[in-house]
């Protein structure tokens, strides 16, 4: 079995800088160049990516070509400095971002690019990256630094094999994104329908052709609608307050304590909360979210993001998350009130609300005052099972999508490390689809 060897960066590539001396008005036209973001977000240079950047007659800036490797320079954590992307498609007049640089490998016999995509990515090289960063405030990745790292590499044939697996997951990764993202367009073209039109007791969705429909301030909506505010529909409209303490208080399992990190479109997350003791739970009692409650956040980036309570078990809300308590389950569906302030309706209103001064957050008497259609509830309900079929078919490929990205990082921990070997593959013709230590 072949051994691995080391090299040191120097000795099979060169660094380059990226766009030098622009000023603002230099871009929005000119040529192409690969923006930080396609870096940053992508293993492989996106060409679908680029903006454009003016560059004049007998100026000096480098070109990328295929095989080139970038790397980002800076950022405020060390965690996102070096991060990599590289170049496998041919482009004729490309240049590179001011806030990274490239590495230009002498030739394609020590390294394969299709390779590199993967190995600078992998755990072991980032946590390099990660001692490497320098600073205190913002960290930087030197390109002297970059040169010095001594990489440990597989045979080139190796490199194919690993370089064609880990393609092959990721194509599977990158068709189940599109599958995900062709049911999100099909609920929002539903939504749009279903919140303005809704669906009769025949089961159809109305048109101003077979049905009556009048104007509101919510728009044209059937006759048998009315318009109400949220405070007509709630018993509850209030937040929580951070324990004193902070996180100081948190427990590791206990009452759930429900920040607006947790707080999604497609749910509550539960992948980074905190807990609370009995006794604090206790005595926050006007914050105890119960099952059925809509949560909505009303400060920070995250402004608007709303869900639905579902848990059996009460839990607990910061200052942050905004409770909204129907008054009679069997009058107003809180799902259904959840799909409409999610929607581009609901939205809108909330984003006129910031606008009219409250760009620091919404406050409880304006929250009150979102205007939601009101109907009867057999409706309502028609409505959220309709939409509750395409969310489940979302769900489940969101699953998928999770199993594979965890494939995928196992695949790259064993592969890249050395751990599984891929060279009874090559001596099989690369058919076989299996690895072994």
């Amino acid at each position: 079995m072949d051994k691995w060897i080391e090299v040191k960066l120097s000795d099979i590539g060169k660094t380059y800088s990226g766009l030098s001396n622009k000023s603002a008005k230099d871009f929005g036209y000119g040529k192409d160049y690969i923006p930080y973001l396609n870096i940053y977000n992508n293993s492989k240079v996106n060409i679908n990516f680029f903006e454009k950047v003016n560059i004049k007659k007998r100026e000096n800036q480098n070109k990328v070509k295929y095989g080139d490797i970038f790397f980002t320079t800076s950022s405020e954590t060390p965690d996102e400095v070096g991060m990599s992307s590289v170049l496998l498609d041919e482009v004729n007049e490309v240049y590179l971002n001011s806030f990274c640089f490239g590495f230009r490998l002498n030739d394609f016999n020590t390294l394969r690019p299709e390779f590199a995509r993967y190995y600078f990515r992998g755990m072991g090289f980032r946590k390099q990256m990660n001692y490497l960063a320098q600073g205190s405030t913002r960290y930087n990745l030197s390109k002297v630094a970059l040169l010095k790292y001594k990489a440990i590499l597989p045979t080139i044939p190796e490199q194919s094999k690993i370089a064609e697996i880990l393609t092959t997951i990721d194509d599977a990764i990158e068709q189940t994104e599109k599958i995900i993202e062709k049911y999100k367009r099909i609920k929002q073209g539903l939504l749009q329908d279903l919140l303005t039109k809704g669906i009769d007791e025949n089961g159809n969705i109305r048109s101003e052709a077979t049905h009556k429909f009048k104007d509101s301030p919510l728009g044209r909506i059937p006759v048998e609608w009315e318009v109400v505010n949220v405070n007509d529909i709630a018993i509850h409209v209030g937040s929580g307050s951070t324990p004193r303490g902070g996180q100081s208080v948190y427990l590791k399992e206990g009452i759930l304590f429900i920040r607006s990190q947790n707080v999604s479109f497609d749910g509550l997350l539960l992948d980074d909360v905190a807990y609370i003791d009995d006794e604090t739970h206790k005595r926050m009692k006007r914050s105890i979210v119960k099952n059925g409650d809509v949560l909505l956040n009303i400060t920070g980036a995250s402004l608007g993001r709303v869900c639905v309570y579902k848990e059996l078990n009460e839990a607990n809300v910061n200052q942050h998350v905004c409770i909204i308590r129907v008054k009679d389950k069997n009058e107003y569906n809180s799902d259904f009130l959840n799909a409409y302030l999610a929607s581009y309706y609901g939205q809108c209103q909330i984003e006129k609300l910031i606008a009219g001064g409250n760009r620091e957050g919404l406050n409880f008497s304006h929250i009150r005052t979102i205007k939601v259609p009101y109907f009867k509830y057999d409706e309502q309900e028609r409505i959220v099972k309709v939409l509750e079929t395409v969310d489940l078919s979302i769900r489940s490929y969101f699953k998928e999508l999770n199993k594979q990205i965890a494939i995928k990082q196992g695949l790259m921990q064993d592969l890249l490390s050395g751990k599984v070997r891929v060279t009874h593959l090559l001596d099989k013709g690369g058919k076989s689809d299996e690895c072994h230590p």
